[in-house]
């Protein structure tokens, strides 16, 4: 039995190994990889067996060998940067393959959203700039225009404070108009256009509801829009529903905030200042003097009870923000529907600071029939905010001597008991009803569409929009509060407001094919109307303070006001337009556009209340030329070139017209009276259009399939009739006209690169560089001379708009220039070391208002860059966000908390001058000397303006995404987590802006903060 048995097991293991080891046998598939179109080989393709890591690259000639198992059929993925990647199952008897690719020009055939319209990307004439949903959402924030921030060349965004819900500014290619001084328009403001129709806010968008947003620079891509076009236009596309579909998302984070402000003095630094301010006098001389450094009631007895209190700290707290947003999208072939919800609150650094939004949108796009097509777009936001009076300058400029809190934790409104002068920073948080500033808003937008194609190429549409704004803000300031601390009065006030805006376009387009060529037509109507109504009631000294703004008829009688010192009961606007564009297209490389708009407004005087913007435009898709068509190294080169005219009417309503306004200044006896007077404004019947010429050329480049690209924009906008509200002698009877004088110029040079570093599949690293110079100038003003205001307002020939005009601080006078400084007088003082050092600039060795102010900066940068870098490695994501503003100067007012006489306070950073510490920052304390009171000061408003540029980290991004093999399992597209730091570092060029973001501007009310969340994307 033992015999039988021995040959059949060593026939089983002969079989086993047999089987065996026909698993391990590989064939070998060798191939060339193709692009589609030119048949050319490409080098360094990936190729893939499909679902392993066995893989390989073509080599320089398109080829790739690949060992594959033998008894089992292949599927092979080939892929590279530029083309779409393609999947080929190989046979078993098939070890020769030849693979095409399809050239991926999807970057170039983006759809991009223009006025009235929408091309592809290779088809642009003009200079427009697209950010696509996944940018945008990039940084996470309640407001889109942040996320913008420093990824868009020819784009100035700034957040303009620290506090709760807190919006950005933008301005596109600088800043064109003069504004007028306390006017509330701001002149440089870009046309806002979301989903095609104008009157919105970008501001009440939930940005994950954004599916683009378009920058429109030039002349070309503006002159559509006319009239409005002149700043720029930015064009929001929301998300829409998809057929066949159904996706839920859900976008979440939670994150805390905390200010970037400078230290105030305490303990040994604030008897440093105070005791060298005595000591120059000759009043110290050791710490035995001490006692006499403090003259105050209560004062010394603080210092020697030790009762130091850092009120910066004491007023600024831990913001904490979150965010939530869930959206659905689906639909069918004939009704598409898009339907999201979203809720931002932010709690601010300050106490009674908080801001919340909640928000509603609608998408519904529905096909009628083959001809017929209507759509809904609408939205529904709501606010709720608190704000409050900013405590900063209190707290850095309030001596650090007192007990803040009692013994049951309230707040101490006079610190210093003995001292019922010094209010607390803390006043405002000493009970719920002490200060209040509420404001609730609600915001709808209902926009609908109707669209038919009665004939092949031609398509009519009208859109209907309307905008429907409802707020009501409420102020009560108790008589001990920060803003009535010494009149002894409570104020309350409650101010409604009611805005209506009315959009409707008419748009004609036809598209029609002759050969390679293809016209495209389109004819607009545009009627805008806005209303606003505005209702005011104030009062003083409330019965009940409990009742705060609710119930002003228990105010006195004798305080009672109905009309807001600020606008007017009711404001209304119009404008009318007729607009044509025609699009040509030949073979898709030589392109020409030509805009034409007539546009009417009813803000202009009668006879100048219409104008008409042309613009022109033309691109030479060169790289489609036969001679570049196979090019490896140089895939995409494209010129354009555009000039055109916008306008500008961003007046005030009425401003053309001198208006009656009533008054109750007027009595008979003891019987008020109305009375009528005319407005300070004296109406102007010349009054005609601002208007905006703009040469543009651009070039855009691609090179290496595309791996690097990069688009460049050089322009000149000459800006002549500005709009400005010119001051008038008092002895006219009134105060100022608005009047078309004055010119102003921006030259400017964008660029902006990106670069796919790295591209496998499993790591890829890409780099974007934005890179933004402007030079800014007014050429022409009023009889040729420039109009000096003041240090902030003068309006300089040949410097930017936003120019500041005062003496220049060369340093501190030192020791070793005694003799020198003693050349130099102000009326009859001589200065001496530890005083302010001025330029002289007419060289007569006196310093004075007339002959030594000059230009010293300005507000507007010398250039502003982006740097962006995101590495992916398996399901981790890295996104790293630089930026840089150089060139500008700010006004740090918070310098201007120095304190000389060393009684009050200021930031601890800031060095002074003494014999023994001879800095050139700031002057040497002196005992009973204000900046403004001591003639060795002279100068003093020099301090304030320092270098604002800086260098930071905008955002830094970890995330970690699920892998969809798991994330399956519970339904899940995909899941997301990742953690952003926010301003995580800032670096900047002047020491004296230390622990401060100069990006607010030098303000110090509401700093910018520096922040970390947490967040959660999740798609079914």
């Amino acid at each position: 039995m033992r015999r039988h048995l021995l040959p059949i097991v060593l026939l089983s293991c002969v079989a086993t190994a047999s089987h065996a080891q026909s698993r391990t046998q590989t064939r070998v598939i060798s191939g060339l990889v193709v692009s589609a179109d030119s048949k050319e080989p490409i080098a360094g393709a990936t190729v893939i067996l499909k679902g392993t890591t066995i893989g390989n690259t073509t080599n320089a000639d398109g080829k790739f060998i690949l060992n594959v198992p033998s008894n089992e059929p292949a599927t092979i993925v080939v892929s590279f940067l530029g083309y779409r990647p393609e999947e080929l199952t190989v046979g078993n008897g098939q070890n020769v393959v030849q693979i095409q690719l399809e050239e991926n020009i999807a970057a170039l055939n983006d759809v991009v959203v223009i006025g009235f319209g929408a091309v592809k990307k290779r088809d642009v004439t003009g200079s427009v700039h697209s950010v696509k949903a996944e940018e945008i959402v990039q940084t996470p924030t309640h407001n889109a225009l942040e996320a913008l921030q420093g990824r868009v060349p020819g784009a100035d965004i700034v957040r303009n404070s620290g506090a709760a819900g807190a919006n950005s500014s933008i301005t596109i290619r600088g800043n064109r108009s003069i504004n007028s001084a306390g006017s509330s328009i701001d002149k440089n403001s870009p046309l806002v256009i979301i989903d095609g129709f104008q009157g919105g806010n970008i501001n009440d968008l939930n940005p994950n509801d954004i599916e683009s947003i378009e920058i429109l620079k030039d002349a070309s891509a503006t002159a559509i829009y006319g009239a409005q076009g002149g700043n720029g236009v930015i064009i929001v596309t929301t998300k829409r529903g998809v057929a066949n579909k159904v996706h839920v998302d859900y976008n979440g984070y939670y994150g805390v905030n905390d200010y970037q402000f400078p230290e105030s003095r305490i303990g040994d630094s604030y008897l440093a200042l105070r005791r060298e301010a005595y000591r120059t006098v000759g009043q110290w001389s050791s710490p035995a003097d001490d006692a006499r450094l403090f003259p105050a009631p209560g004062e010394y007895d603080a210092v020697q009870n030790g009762q130091w209190v850092n009120w910066v700290d004491q007023v600024k707290h831990r913001g904490v923000q979150q965010s939530h947003a869930v959206s659905l999208r689906g639909g069918t072939e004939t009704t598409k529907i898009f339907a999201s919800t979203g809720y931002f609150r932010e709690e601010g650094m300050l106490a009674n600071n908080n801001f919340n939004r909640y928000n509603a949108r609608l998408n519904v796009d529905q096909s009628i029939s083959k001809v017929f097509k209507a759509g809904l777009l609408s939205q529904v936001t709501y606010y709720k905010q608190d704000d409050r009076r900013d405590p900063l300058s209190v707290a850095t400029s309030i001596s650090p001597l007192g007990v803040p809190y009692d013994e049951n934790g309230r707040v101490n409104t006079f610190p210093i008991i003995t001292d019922q002068t010094r209010i607390s920073p803390l006043a405002d948080e000493a009970g719920p009803n002490v200060a209040r500033n509420n404001t609730i808003r609600t915001n709808i937008i209902a926009n609908g569409y109707l669209e038919a194609k009665p004939l092949r190429g031609l398509t009519l549409r009208t859109n209907f929009g309307s905008n429907l704004d409802f707020r009501r803000q409420g102020i009560f300031n108790d008589r001990l509060s920060l803003a009535q601390n010494g009149t002894g009065l409570s104020v309350a006030s409650t101010q409604n407001t009611f805005s209506r805006f009315i959009n409707w376009d008419n748009i004609l387009t036809y598209v029609q094919e002759f050969g390679k060529s293809t016209v495209t037509l389109t004819g607009i109507t545009n009627y805008i109307r806005s209303d606003v109504d505005n209702t005011y009631a104030g009062g003083q000294n409330q019965l009940l303070a409990s009742q705060l703004f609710y119930d002003l008829n228990s105010s006195s009688t004798s305080g009672r006001t109905f009309a807001s010192p600020s606008t007017l009961p009711y404001v209304g606007s119009k404008n009318m337009a007729y607009a044509a564009r025609a699009n040509y297209n030949y073979a898709g490389k030589y392109l020409l556009t030509l805009t034409g708009r007539y546009d009417g407004s009813s803000r202009l005087a009668s006879g100048n209340k219409w104008d008409f913007f042309p613009s022109i435009a033309a691109a030479w898709n060169i790289g489609d030329e036969d001679f570049l068509r196979n090019s490896r190294k140089l895939t995409q080169l494209k010129l354009r070139t555009s000039y055109g005219v916008t306008g500008n009417y961003a007046i005030a309503p009425y401003g053309t017209q001198s208006v009656l306004a009533a008054s109750p200044r007027m009595s008979f006896g003891e019987v008020p009276a109305q009375m009528y007077q005319f407005s300070p404004t004296v109406g102007n019947p010349n009054l005609g259009w601002e208007k905006s010429a703009t040469l543009n050329l651009g070039l855009d480049l691609g090179f290496f399939d595309n791996r690097l690209m990069a688009t460049i924009d050089a322009y000149d906008t000459r800006t002549s009739d500005i709009l400005l509200l010119r001051p008038l002698p008092q002895s006219t009877g009134v105060s100022q006209i608005y009047e078309n004088i004055g010119a102003t110029r921006n030259r400017g040079i964008e660029l902006s690169i990106t670069s796919q570093n790295f591209s496998t599949e499993n790591f890829s690293w890409s780099t974007t560089l934005t890179f933004t110079r402007n030079k800014e100038e007014i050429t022409e003003l009023l009889d040729g001379r420039n109009i000096i205001g003041s240090e902030q307002n003068s309006l300089l020939l040949g410097y930017p708009i936003n120019s500041f005009y005062s003496y220049t601080k060369q340093g501190i006078w030192q020791a070793n220039e005694a003799d020198e400084a003693a050349k130099y007088k102000t009326g009859t003082y001589t200065f001496q070391p530890g005083d302010i050092k001025l330029a002289d600039l007419n060289g007569d060795f006196v310093l004075d208002a007339a002959n030594d102010q000059s230009y010293i900066g300005s507000a507007v940068p010398k250039f502003v860059m982006g740097l962006q870098n995101t590495v992916k490695y398996r399901g981790f994501d890295l996104n790293v966000f630089a930026m840089a503003r150089y060139g500008q100067m700010i006004n740090a007012r918070f310098l201007g908390r120095y304190n000389p006489s060393g009684t009050g306070n200021g930031p601890a950073n800031l060095e002074y001058w003494t014999p023994e510490n001879p800095t050139n920052d700031f002057p040497r304390p002196r005992k009973d000397a204000g900046l403004n009171s001591y003639s060795g000061y002279f100068g003093y408003q020099a301090l304030n303006f320092v270098d604002g540029s800086y260098f930071k980290i905008r955002t830094m991004t970890l995330g970690y995404t699920l892998p969809k093999s798991i994330g399956s399992k519970a339904l899940l597209q995909n899941a997301r987590l990742y953690v952003t730091a926010t301003n995580l570092l800032i670096l900047t060029k002047s020491h004296l802006l230390d622990n401060y973001d100069p990006e607010r501007g030098g303000d110090e009310s509401t700093p910018l903060s520096r922040q970390v969340l947490v967040g959660l994307n999740l798609s079914f």
